[in-house]
């Protein structure tokens, strides 16, 4: 049961923090590397908890082992730190590649260590260790660990990079906050329509709440929030005529559905992982994965919408 006051409140409070945010790089970068940090717990979390629930008792040791290591986070705020100094793309496709060339070289050098760990202590503690605790099976936890430290910077890192390297644009204001209105839009049209006139079931093996009803309401939500904002000039965006009118419109549309299958996505590792939130940071909402899914796989396609249809129309910093 959704528990509409607390979902208020908490974006009562957190709106304001974000507005501010996005009115300065160095601020938002600041701000995104926090969440990440957070993030980062979260996803691990789950991570652990598909691992323990797919693995015997011996190996859940290593398994936590692999959670505590806060080296894995470094990558992670370096890239995001060398998306405002570097606002080139190819500069950015390298530092990524950099970025995911250590996060598997941090687990790498974690595994190395457990490793030469267990060789030299082999007759000690043989008891704590069981005999079926072999090599082989450590690196398969390891390799599936990285496997998922690379879809956690893919799907939740990397694209976090384009909301700062808009600011490129004197209009990054804005497109900053079109993309998150209409990504909370998307979420909250969906949930209200959903809960309320929902029937038709959308994807029941991985979401099984979601609707045909509450994803149309939710697109619905977005674009209609999108027009009432162009006509008021609400974000002081650049001279509104038709068709910047059709951005407002085009980028929701492309946010919403973004947003939908991201949220799916999200849900399918929640369901591997058996839980039903990611977190409890956020009351009324869930955890940071639960806030972050929509904006994540929508940046990208937001990004190159604009590279692609509004470049002659954005004025360069």
């Amino acid at each position: 049961m959704v528990n509409w006051t607390q979902r208020f409140i908490t974006g009562l409070i957190g709106a304001p923090i974000v507005y501010y945010t996005i009115q300065n790089q160095l601020a938002l970068c600041i701000l995104i590397n926090v969440v990440l940090y957070l993030l980062h717990a979260e996803f691990q979390k789950l991570i652990t908890n598909v691992l323990k629930h797919n693995c015997s008792d011996s190996d859940r040791w290593y398994v936590e082992t692999m959670a505590s290591s806060w080296f894995i986070r470094i990558p992670t705020h370096y890239f995001i730190t060398m998306s405002i100094i570097q606002s080139n793309p190819l500069c950015i496709h390298l530092h990524m590649i950099i970025s995911i060339f250590f996060l598997l070289l941090v687990r790498l050098m974690n595994y190395l260590k457990i490793s030469d760990f267990l060789k030299q202590n082999e007759k000690t503690i043989s008891d704590k260790f069981p005999s079926q605790m072999v090599e082989k099976k450590i690196q398969m936890l390891t390799f599936f660990q990285m496997s998922a430290d690379i879809i956690q910077f893919i799907l939740f890192v990397y694209p976090l990079n384009f909301v700062l390297i808009v600011f490129q644009y004197k209009q990054a204001q804005a497109l900053n906050l079109i993309w998150l209105i209409s990504a909370w839009q998307t979420d909250n049209g969906a949930l209200f329509i959903g809960s309320m006139f929902g029937k038709t079931l959308f994807c029941p093996k991985i979401s099984p709440n979601k609707t045909w009803e509450g994803v149309s309401g939710g697109i619905f939500l977005s674009v209609f929030t999108s027009l009432i904002l162009s006509q008021l000039n609400f974000l002081s965006f650049i001279t509104l005529d038709d068709l910047h009118t059709k951005h407002f419109l085009l980028i929701s549309l492309i946010v919403s559905i973004a947003s939908i299958f991201g949220d799916l996505i999200e849900s399918f590792i929640k369901r591997v992982a058996d839980v039903k939130d990611s977190g409890s940071l956020f009351p009324g909402h869930g955890g940071i994965l639960d806030r972050l899914d929509s904006l994540c796989f929508s940046a990208p396609f937001v990004y190159l919408y604009i590279q692609i249809f509004m470049y002659d129309v954005l004025e360069q910093v």
